[in-house]
């Protein structure tokens, strides 16, 4: 009976800690790009990430489900070559710049169980840049933890954001333990962002300095004006040992990456 109850309390008192990195890509049209890509690779490994949550993930468009060229594949090269074992979560939703394969991926320390993959937008098309879909998996440990990454449209009169998000809130409601990280296309002082706080998520950066800290170079969507426009939200209770943000100084693309450490 005690070593029972010796086994209940282990596993109620099981903390994991996790470092998890978000960054949009930006595809494959950055100039410099192996550059940038190297300078990727050496900073998960630097920063020690478990998770990394990745946008605009882009290959030569193909037939084939991953190509060789994929930004996704081409850091887990990079990362196994610097001794860093990754395993590589692909999927690819549409077309972008005309030539290229977009989508969404995972790179990860731990094994990960696929969950689903699913439109969040109206439109569905593979021709149009305005598809877009949630990528969900499952950490594989004691822990039971969901996993998604997605790259949010704006609204533009057809797609609304609000109800994108509450396509992807009705796939994760199914699961108690969430973290969603990616390029939301929002703000922090905008209605999206309320509406998304008032569905009982919790941003994670809001309470301290990094809350307004921009996340994305500014371009002719926004003025000119570096914004805060990437997240990592969650469902879980959870505590949130350090934050940063990664590559304001040395460009790897037009977003920034933002890690945070948490303990589970």
């Amino acid at each position: 009976m005690k070593q029972m109850l010796d086994k209940i309390i282990e596993k109620w008192s099981y903390q994991m800690k996790l470092k998890i990195l978000t960054l949009n890509l930006h595809c494959l049209v950055e100039e410099d790009l192996e550059k940038k890509q190297i300078i990727i690779a050496n900073a998960i490994i630097e920063h020690q990430i478990d998770i990394v949550f990745l946008q605009e993930v882009a290959q030569t468009k193909s037939n084939d489900r991953i190509v060789e060229d994929n930004y996704a594949l081409t850091l887990q090269t990079l990362l196994e070559e610097r001794g860093a074992k990754y395993n590589l979560y692909f999927e690819k939703i549409k077309e972008s710049f005309g030539v290229y394969d977009e989508g969404l991926a995972f790179l990860s320390k731990m094994q990960l169980d696929f969950v689903s993959f699913e439109y969040i937008s109206k439109t569905k098309e593979y021709s149009n840049w305005k598809s877009r879909k949630l990528l969900v998996y499952r950490l594989n440990s004691e822990k039971e933890v969901f996993l998604a990454t997605t790259h949010f449209g704006w609204s533009d009169g057809y797609e609304v954001f609000e109800e994108q998000f509450d396509q992807a809130n009705m796939i994760l409601s199914g699961h108690e333990r969430v973290i969603l990280a990616g390029d939301f296309n929002i703000t922090p002082n905008s209605k999206e962002y309320q509406y998304i706080i008032n569905h009982n998520w919790s941003d994670i950066f809001k309470e301290d300095v990094y809350g307004n800290q921009p996340t994305f170079r500014g371009d002719a969507s926004t003025n000119g004006k570096d914004v805060r426009i990437d997240y990592i939200m969650t469902t879980l209770q959870m505590r949130v040992i350090s934050k940063n943000t990664l590559f304001k100084e040395t460009r790897v693309s037009d977003h920034f990456g933002i890690l945070a450490e948490i303990e589970l």
